[in-house]
């Protein structure tokens, strides 16, 4: 029996039925069943309600399954394209010319083979990282470490912002990669105490002061190029120059999702739950409740740009709301 065959024998199993079978565009058998559906109501139905389809078929097969929708990949790779665009009309200085041809490099590896192919390490060329201590900037580490010499930096105004046990995480991941790093003290008191009174939501202002920080870092310490772990501001909005400094919204420019950057990260550190925020966001939580939805808002937008899946945003809400 084929595995279109399984799958169908399944789906008439359920106690209803409201769908046509599922349009498959390929299916292959290795180490993992992997299933491209056409779209994403196809694997919709592929995964069934409450996964019964594909947890029965992947029990069935003793493989772990991999099921993606077509119209996810084409999104997908015209963000590729719209980072190539991008490359070939970025007005760049001579310092950043030898980085935003690697960076070529990287998305056109990327786009031949699944697994990434590193071009040759240049370590004449140190370019900063943002470390926060996330899954999105540790796999940014990770990624530019075997590309470039590593300069990390992580913005530290207080115990309310960058607790312990993400300083911790932190710690490992300089320690595994062998990386320069360096904590750069700075008074957010300010911002603490408008968020604590309710006058402002303190994720988009903390942001806003970290990157103006490891801007000047990077400014004084005649750095090329800062990384950040962005995943929103894809294709033309990937690069950007500001003050001499190249930019790059890494998993972005590679048109990453939240599962790209949390498997590259675990090769450092191991990301499995699904927590948001730091001790002062979860403190406005809790005294302003309303603030909750301008969080939320922004799991929406990952959602929205497909980065994130909606039963991963299921997972990060449930303590958030």
């Amino acid at each position: 029996m084929s595995i279109e065959d399984e799958i169908e024998q399944l789906r008439q199993e359920l106690p209803w039925i409201y769908s046509n079978p599922p349009h498959i565009l390929e299916i292959s058998e290795n180490d993992k069943i992997s299933i491209v559906a056409a779209d994403r109501p196809d694997k919709a139905v592929i995964i069934g309600p409450g996964g019964y389809i594909a947890g029965n078929l992947a029990k069935c097969h003793q493989k772990s399954l991999s099921i993606t929708a077509y119209t996810d990949t084409l999104i997908r790779n015209f963000r590729k394209s719209e980072s190539r665009l991008l490359i070939q009309t970025l007005k760049v200085g001579k310092d950043h010319k030898e980085i935003v041809l690697t960076l070529r490099e990287l998305l056109d590896e990327q786009h031949e083979k699944e697994n990434l192919q590193h071009p040759t390490k240049r370590e004449d060329i140190t370019v900063a990282v943002a470390l926060s201590g996330g899954r999105d900037s540790t796999a940014s580490a990770v990624i530019m470490n075997d590309l470039f010499h590593v300069h990390a930096f992580t913005v530290y105004p207080s115990d309310m912002i960058l607790p312990p046990h993400v300083r911790d995480s932190i710690d490992n991941t300089v320690r595994t990669l062998d990386i320069d790093h360096e904590y750069i003290r700075a008074d957010f008191s300010d911002i603490i105490k408008r968020s604590l009174d309710g006058r402002i939501h303190p994720c988009g202002h903390c942001h806003r002061a970290t990157s103006d920080i490891i801007l000047r870092e990077c400014k004084t310490r005649n750095i090329p190029a800062v990384v950040y772990g962005e995943l929103l501001p894809t294709g033309s909005q990937s690069l950007r120059i500001k003050n001499s400094i190249l930019i790059i919204n890494l998993p972005a420019f590679l048109a990453f999702t939240k599962r790209d950057t949390t498997l590259t990260a675990s090769r450092v550190n191991e990301y499995s739950s699904f927590t948001l925020g730091c001790p002062l966001l979860k403190a406005v939580h809790r005294k302003y409740p309303s603030m909750r939805y301008a969080t939320v808002k922004r799991l929406f937008r990952e959602v929205r740009a497909g980065v994130l899946e909606p039963g991963e945003a299921l997972s990060y809400l449930k303590p958030i709301m």
